[in-house]
């Protein structure tokens, strides 16, 4: 149901606590929801486990707990749904009576359920209690046509591009975004930091995040900054991260154009078939270099101070933009005469050995979306590279980020190179003297460990995809 019209979209951050104090995680839950409405809110989107808690402990502690039962949570949220006249998504504990459900329900301006969304990537504790869901779809409303994505999901593309492809027009996301600083005062979470504004800008899709705050229990704690995001990447409103707040923007529903234009990789995504897993023992460490277009004159100056840092610096492997055709038999000489192995664009998207790896090269449309990159993955590609595109380090830092693989990017504005974590190891800009420099341990890109408990291609679920 397509919608052209704006409407008021608001995010609601309550502070954590464990399960035993479910009446007051309701009681701000409800003082949420009365905030909304007196900004005449048409969505309003609450956290991941909203109640009574994300940590449960195990099934038994939490059907024993003295809070109420999921169905009449959402029964509750109903009323107060159908009293406020807003739509809401809220997450929730749902329970078959044979498996707990880590969930989110839409529920309408009327108090009528409209549908339920079942999180399909779990996350380290979770699989203690919960079981994965088994199906990912959008759901039409009367504000436009909605897909809910929980948390942990947002780092499998395969889930954002079924809800794209199911003609999703907004992405409602309850979330808990575990705090990974160990600082006091710091918060540090990826989604928060790149992921989020990646997302929205690959599937053009705008996105509302609803975070907790503070700490559960045992130093388990949240980063906040709950958030909504133009379908264009950019940050519209963003909470604090300690403390309650509702935050809100005006939006415009509006259909997702992505579309996977490498349609002979995408069945490889689909399939059950097992990811190809490189082994850390047969990888080594190496040091790369990665210099952008506007500074390829400098190498070609025996003299030059590039050159002079790549004699000092001795990197195994070099990543080039050539600026045109005349430069690259000159760069090949410059590095064969410094025993450097160089990396030129290659006219078409392939797999190469390089330096103990096996290197993803990607260009012109393969490097655009996530399909061929993560189909290179499945292969067995420890490294990706890219030339031109995308330029974006929101990007780049989320393709590293989604498969736990190297990133190195030259383009004519910048290289970096990034490691399996998203974080950026080196960045050189055009107007530097310097390349982006890194040493590489290539083992790591081996372990698809995100979190205990939580390896990212065993969390992929291919049987609820569809694009």
């Amino acid at each position: 149901m397509g919608s052209a019209r704006s409407i008021t979209i608001a995010a609601g951050q309550i502070p954590a606590r464990p399960m035993n104090q479910a009446d007051l995680t309701l009681a701000s839950l409800d003082s949420a929801i009365e905030e909304a409405h007196r900004h005449k809110v048409d969505l309003l989107v609450l956290p991941e486990c909203a109640y009574p808690a994300y940590l449960l402990g195990s099934i038994e502690s939490y059907r024993a707990g003295r809070h109420m039962a999921g169905e009449s949570f959402v029964r509750w949220l109903a009323g107060r749904a159908a009293h406020y006249r807003m739509h809401i998504v809220s997450g929730f504990v749902d329970d078959s009576g044979n498996k707990l459900y880590n969930a989110a329900v839409l529920l309408d301006d009327d108090g009528r359920e409209i549908g339920r969304a079942h999180k399909t990537f779990l996350w380290d504790l979770e699989h203690d209690w919960y079981a994965a869901g088994e199906q990912v779809r959008a759901l039409d409303t009367r504000l436009g046509r909605i897909g809910m994505i929980i948390c942990a999901e947002t780092r499998a593309p395969e889930i954002l591009a079924t809800l794209a492809a199911d003609g999703a027009e907004l992405l409602a996301m309850p979330t808990c975004w575990v705090n990974s600083s160990r600082q006091a005062g710091e918060f540090r979470n990826p989604q928060v930091e790149f992921l989020i504004e990646a997302r929205a800008r690959e599937f053009a899709l705008p996105i509302v995040c609803a975070d907790k705050s503070g700490v559960e229990r045992d130093g388990f704690g949240y980063v906040g900054k709950s958030r909504i995001v133009q379908a264009d990447g950019s940050l519209v409103v963003e909470a604090a991260p300690t403390g309650e707040a509702v935050i809100c923007a005006q939006i415009t529903p509006a259909r997702s154009h992505w579309q996977a234009d490498q349609r002979q990789h995408v069945a490889r995504l689909l399939s059950h078939a097992p990811p190809i897993r490189p082994r850390a023992c047969d990888l080594s460490p190496i040091r790369v270099a990665a210099i952008p277009a506007g500074i390829l004159p400098e190498m070609l100056d025996a003299d030059g101070p590039l050159l002079c840092h790549l004699r000092e610096h001795k990197p195994r492997l070099l990543v080039a933009l050539a600026a045109n055709a005349d430069d690259a038999p000159r760069l090949r000489q410059r590095a064969a005469n410094l025993a450097i192995d160089l990396l030129l664009a290659p006219r078409a998207s392939k797999v190469l050995d390089l330096a103990g790896g096996h290197a993803a090269c990607l260009v012109d449309s393969a490097a655009r979306s996530f399909v061929t990159p993560r189909r290179m993955v499945l292969d067995g590609a420890t490294m990706l590279v890219f030339w031109e595109e995308p330029s974006d380090l929101s990007v780049l830092r989320t393709r590293a980020l989604e498969n736990r693989v190297f990133v190195i990017a030259a383009n004519s504005s910048f290289a970096a190179i990034i490691g399996p974590d998203g974080a950026i190891l080196s960045c050189a800009s055009a107007e530097s003297r310097t390349p982006a420099t890194a040493v590489i341990a290539l083992g790591e890109a081996a372990d698809k460990s995100i979190a205990p408990q939580t390896d990212l291609l065993v969390e992929r679920r291919p049987a609820t995809y569809r694009f």
